[in-house]
């Protein structure tokens, strides 16, 4: 099956795989509108000393027709980022990059594609590379229990908490910064599944703890901020396969967090992130230009 045609058939699905969440149809057309067909692309890039991009590569198993791995190049290749310095010295950097990319589809059945997010992280080789040492990672992240809530309502979806870390390695602050989700509703039925998702997130995010950097630039910090991605699903859901198109709900994004607020606004949306990680606020290459080009 082409990209086009797997975008094409997460559209039309949509129904089936965004399941309503409650019986009756009202107020769920609005909310079907908000809907997008995603794709979460893995990938690196290297970036040049002048902070221009060099090079990138795509992950091959991706859904990606030619057409759009020629539109993701274009747009890639007009990038530019902040210079990536090593011990004080502007340096080449091959760094790890996920983009999301999502498509709608028009009243005449065309498809328009755009690159919404983007992540990066550091340095994958040489003098800069990360090292367990020097980043935070994640020692204990007790997972949730689902809300009897959104487990009567089937809701499902993905939880994305920004937690302060401290020097003990316990979280001083968690918030949700934003909730997608994979279940269809009325617009008063969203917002109360993505409280109880966010809710449950928050109650075990509070208990989580970490290793602090003990070495390099970051060691000296009094804290560290970090996003974690929370995914709530349903037994005998199966997992989005990589480079699979998906079909969801994006949610409104919190920065409403004073102690993270200026880290948040400079970082972007948080859903190009993989599950099942720690990601440091502040600790990748750091994009200057719109990802869409």
């Amino acid at each position: 099956m082409t990209a086009l045609r797997k975008m094409a058939a997460a559209l039309v699905l949509t129904a089936m795989a965004l399941q309503p969440c409650m019986a009756g149809d009202y107020g769920r057309a609005a909310v079907r509108k908000q809907v997008e067909s995603s794709l979460l692309v893995a990938g690196s890039v290297v970036i040049d000393p002048d902070g221009s991009v060099r090079s990138h590569e795509l992950d091959p198993n991706a859904a990606l027709s030619p057409t759009l791995v020629r539109f993701v190049g274009d747009a890639v290749g007009k990038w530019r980022f902040e210079p990536v310095k090593v011990d004080g010295q502007v340096v080449a950097a091959k760094v790890p990059m996920h983009l999301r990319l999502v498509a709608k589809q028009a009243d005449d059945g065309k498809f328009s594609v755009s690159i919404v997010s983007t992540h990066f992280g550091r340095r994958t080789e040489g003098a800069g590379a990360p090292k367990t040492t020097d980043r935070l990672n994640a020692i204990k992240l007790t997972p949730p229990q689902y809300p009897k809530t959104a487990l009567h309502m089937g809701g499902k979806g993905t939880v994305y908490m920004v937690v302060q870390v401290g020097r003990d390695g316990n979280v001083v602050n968690a918030e949700a910064e934003q909730v997608n989700l994979r279940v269809l509703g009325t617009a008063n039925q969203m917002v109360m599944l993505r409280k109880a998702l966010a809710d449950a997130a928050l109650r075990v995010a509070r208990r989580w703890t970490f290793n602090i950097p003990t070495t390099g630039e970051e060691a000296a910090r009094d804290t560290w901020l970090a996003r974690v991605p929370v995914d709530f699903r349903l037994s005998g859901e199966k997992e989005a396969e990589d480079g699979e198109w998906q079909s969801y709900v994006p949610g409104p994004r919190n920065i409403d967090m004073p102690w993270a607020r200026e880290e948040l606004r400079l970082a972007g949306s948080p859903d190009a992130l993989p599950e099942g990680g720690v990601y440091p606020l502040g600790g990748g290459a750091k994009l200057l230009t719109d990802p869409a080009g």
